[in-house]
C-alpha cells in the first residue's frame, strides 16, 4: 500500500499540513530531516510541541556523511553557488532521495500564497506523486500562524526576530544585505563564522548595490539604509527537502 509522507522542516506551514495531513490520511507519516544542531536551539521545543499536537511520533532521517551544515562546508569545500546550496543537498535531499519510494505519495508546506514555487517544485520533480494540501484548502502563511496560535503552540523565535522562515541560523542560500545584518545583530558569533568560511571558500554570499560581496564586507546599517534602501529588504528562503533543481546540477 502507497505511502502518504508528509516533510516536516520545524516550520509554520509544514507543521499545519501536517495536522490537516493527518485529518485526511491518519496513517500518514510524518518526516524530519535532522538540521537541528544548526538551527535556532527553541526549535527543539517548537517539534515537541507540534509532536504532541499532531498525536503521532514525527520520524527523523538524517545525513550519514555529515552532522551539521558546517561540516558539509568544511569537508566538500562548498557553500553556496548558482546551483544551491550544497547543505541542502547534503543534509535535506539525499536522506529524502534515501527514504521515499517510487509510490508514496508526498505532502510538503507550501501554501496557497506560493503558487510559484509550486509550479517550480511540480516542474523540476515530475516523477513525484504530489498532494498541496494547503494550497487546495486556500491556506496561507498567516493562516499557518493563527492556526498554532488557536492550538496554543508558540511559533519558534526566528520568526519573531524577523526571519521569514525557521531555517538554520545564517542560511548560505540569503543573499540580501537584511538578512545578513539581522544576523549579525543576533547571532554575532555564527556571523563571523560564516565571515570565515565564506573567505575561505572565496563565495560572496551578499547581492549589495547590483554586485556580490564578502560577508566581511558589508557595510554598516545606515550606510545602506540611506543609499541603497530598495536591496535592504528581507527575502524568503525556502529550505527544506523541497528541492527546486536536481541532484546531479548541484553536486557538479
Amino acid at each position: 500500500m502507497a505511502r502518504t509522507v508528509v516533510w516536516f522542516s520545524c516550520g509554520a506551514a509544514s507543521a499545519c499540513a501536517a495536522k490537516i495531513a493527518l485529518q485526511k490520511y491518519p496513517d500518514a507519516c510524518i518526516v524530519y530531516c535532522n538540521t537541528m544542531k544548526t538551527e535556532h536551539a527553541d526549535n527543539a521545543r517548537f517539534f515537541d510541541d507540534v509532536e504532541k499536537w499532531l498525536g503521532v511520533p514525527i520520524m527523523v532521517i538524517e545525513s550519514d556523511k555529515y552532522r551539521t551544515v558546517d561540516d558539509v562546508f568544511e569537508k566538500t569545500h562548498y557553500m553556496a553557488g548558482i546551483k544551491g546550496a550544497r547543505c541542502t543537498t547534503e543534509m535535506k535531499k539525499i536522506p529524502r532521495f534515501n527514504f521515499q519510494l517510487p509510490d508514496d505519495l508526498h505532502i510538503f508546506g507550501l501554501c496557497a500564497d506560493e503558487l510559484k514555487r509550486i509550479k517550480l517544485f511540480e516542474e523540476n520533480n515530475p516523477e513525484l506523486r504530489l498532494e498541496w494540501i494547503l494550497r487546495d484548502a486556500d491556506i496561507t502563511k498567516d493562516d499557518c500562524y493563527q492556526l498554532l496560535k488557536d492550538a496554543g503552540i508558540a511559533l519558534p523565535i526566528m520568526y519573531s526576530l524577523g526571519f521569514k522562515n525557521n531555517n538554520c541560523i545564517a542560511c548560505v542560500k540569503a543573499t540580501s544585505p537584511k538578512y545578513w545584518d539581522r544576523v549579525r545583530r543576533y547571532f554575532p558569533e555564527i556571523f563571523i563564522r560564516r565571515c570565515e568560511q565564506s573567505r575561505s571558500l572565496g563565495v560572496r554570499l551578499v547581492r549589495y548595490h547590483g554586485e556580490r560581496i564578502f560577508l566581511d564586507e558589508l557595510p554598516n546599517p545606515v550606510v545602506y539604509k540611506k543609499r541603497f534602501k530598495k536591496e535592504s529588504e528581507d527575502e524568503d528562503i525556502e529550505c527544506g527537502p523541497v528541492c527546486l533543481g536536481n541532484l546531479a546540477e548541484e553536486k557538479s
